[in-house]
C-alpha cells in the first residue's frame, strides 16, 4: 500500500507531464494608448456632430420690412408766374419826298409841300443825263439844287452821300460847303471817273440829315 508522499510525487509529476504538453498560447500586445491622440479623436467627434446638427437646421433667410410711403392726396395749388410785358416805343418818323424833277442839262424840278421840313427841287444837272464818256475818264457832277422846305440846311449837320446804284464815284460822302437856308440855292459836285467797261451806268446820290434822307439825286451816262 502506498503512502501519502508517495501519492504526492505522483500528482506532482502527472502535473509536470500535463504543463509540458500544453501548447503555448502567444498573449496579444496591448498597443498604447496616447492620451493627445483621444483628446483629438473626441474633439473631432463633437465638431463633426456640431456640422451634421447644423445641416439638419433649416435655413432661416431674413426677409425685408416693407414701409408704405404715404401718398399725397391733397391736390397742389399751381404756382402763379408773373408776366413781364415789355412796351418800346417806336417813335414815327416822316422823310421827305422828293419834289425836284431831274432833266437833261438845266431841267428844273416841282416844289415841294409846304408840310416838309427838309425839301428840294433840282435846278440843273452838268453833265446831262445820256452823255458819252470813254474808259476811265475823270469829270464832275454837278447838281444845283434849290432849299424848297421849312428847315435851313446847316452845313454842320446836313451832308450829301451815296445812295445806290452804279459806283463810279471817287469820295462816297461830302458836307456841304455853306448852310444853305429856306429859299436858297447850292451846288453839290461829285468827283466821278467814268467805268473802265463799256454800257450805261446810273448813279443816286441823297442829302441826309442826321437818320433822315431827303431830295434824291442820279445821273445817268454811257461809256463806250
Amino acid at each position: 500500500m502506498a503512502t501519502p508522499k508517495t501519492k504526492y510525487l505522483f500528482w506532482l509529476t502527472a502535473l509536470t507531464i500535463v504543463v509540458a504538453c500544453v501548447p503555448s498560447f502567444a498573449v496579444p500586445s496591448v498597443p498604447t494608448t496616447d492620451a493627445n491622440a483621444i483628446s483629438t479623436f473626441i474633439v473631432q467627434t463633437a465638431n463633426a456632430a456640431s456640422t451634421q446638427t447644423a445641416r439638419a437646421m433649416p435655413t432661416f433667410t431674413p426677409t425685408a420690412s416693407f414701409t408704405p410711403t404715404p401718398r399725397n392726396t391733397e391736390t397742389q395749388e399751381p404756382t402763379a408766374t408773373s408776366t413781364v410785358l415789355f412796351l418800346f416805343y417806336t417813335p414815327t418818323v416822316v422823310i421827305p419826298t422828293r419834289t425836284a424833277g431831274s432833266g437833261g442839262g438845266g431841267g428844273t424840278g416841282s416844289g415841294g409841300t409846304s408840310s416838309q421840313n427838309y425839301a428840294c427841287s433840282v435846278v440843273s444837272l452838268n453833265p446831262p443825263n445820256g452823255t458819252t464818256y470813254g474808259s476811265r475818264v475823270d469829270f464832275d457832277a454837278t447838281w444845283k439844287i434849290k432849299n424848297i422846305g421849312k428847315k435851313n440846311w446847316d452845313k454842320g449837320s446836313i451832308d450829301y452821300v451815296y445812295l445806290s446804284g452804279d459806283k463810279f464815284h471817287k469820295v462816297a460822302g461830302y458836307d456841304l460847303s455853306t448852310t444853305v437856308k429856306v429859299g436858297e440855292t447850292t451846288s453839290l459836285v461829285v468827283d466821278m471817273l467814268s467805268p473802265k467797261n463799256a454800257g450805261t451806268y446810273t448813279t443816286n446820290w441823297t442829302l441826309r440829315a442826321s437818320a433822315n434822307t431827303f431830295c434824291t439825286l442820279s445821273l445817268t451816262i454811257v461809256v463806250k
